[in-house]
């Protein structure tokens, strides 16, 4: 009976130190002296293309949609994709349809014509502005001078000489008469001065000339009333 025990007490420990040692080893790197012993059996490598494809695969089938982007190396990364996506982008303006442009222009051609009516354009606004005013509507040169003369013939209480020359106002006005002396008696007067002067005068020689005086003064006289 005791040799019984300590048999069994014995392959037990030994057991136990294999496994031990087996595990040393292991952690050790000694798998070929593993290999060697016989204590270890070759495991069938996985072939590695084949287990990338299935893990790829693996996992597009549990992330689905929420698989990280391709861009991304960390997940501070996607997530910063993924909130850039998040944000609304706005949309493009909707494209206006576009008009036949022979039409359109033929339309507007036809809408100008219409506007300006015959009105000829210069080469630019600028020389086109100039030309309209001058040819802005003259006045009616008969009917304004007509007017004027119905407005001087009230001015004037007359009628007005349409050949005669142009006058100024005074020269329409005509001259003004100028007082007439009285010639005849201021001549007189004078012959009669003269003479008394003369008479006062000593000698036959102051008579003489007193009479001259008189007789210069009286033809005078009668030759300024022939020529009025």
């Amino acid at each position: 009976m005791t040799d019984a025990k300590t048999s069994l007490a014995r392959d037990g420990t030994m057991q136990v130190t294999a496994k031990e040692g087996i595990g040393y080893l292991k952690a050790e790197g000694k798998d070929a002296l593993l290999k060697v012993q016989g204590l270890v059996e070759d495991k069938p490598a996985v072939p590695r293309d084949g287990t990338m494809v299935s893990t790829a695969k693996e996992a597009d089938r549990i992330l689905g949609n929420k698989k990280p982007d391709e861009d991304a190396q960390t997940r501070s990364q996607n997530k910063q994709i993924e909130d850039l996506k998040k944000e609304k982008t706005p949309e493009p303006p909707a494209k206006k349809a576009k008009l036949a442009k022979d039409g359109t222009m033929a339309v507007t051609a036809k809408e100008g014509k219409a506007l300006l009516a015959g009105e000829k354009l210069a080469d630019t606004r600028q020389e086109t502005a100039v030309q309209k005013s001058k040819a802005k509507t003259p006045l009616r040169k008969n009917t304004t001078i007509a007017k004027a003369i119905e407005e001087a013939k009230y001015v004037l209480d007359g009628d007005v000489d349409m050949n005669s020359g142009r006058k100024t106002r005074s020269q329409s006005r005509g001259e003004t008469p100028k007082a007439a002396l009285k010639k005849a008696g201021t001549m007189q007067v004078t012959a009669k001065e003269g003479k008394e002067f003369l008479n006062r005068g000593k000698g036959k020689k102051g008579k003489a000339a007193a009479q001259d005086a008189e007789a210069a003064a009286t033809e005078e006289l009668a030759t300024e009333e022939n020529k009025s």
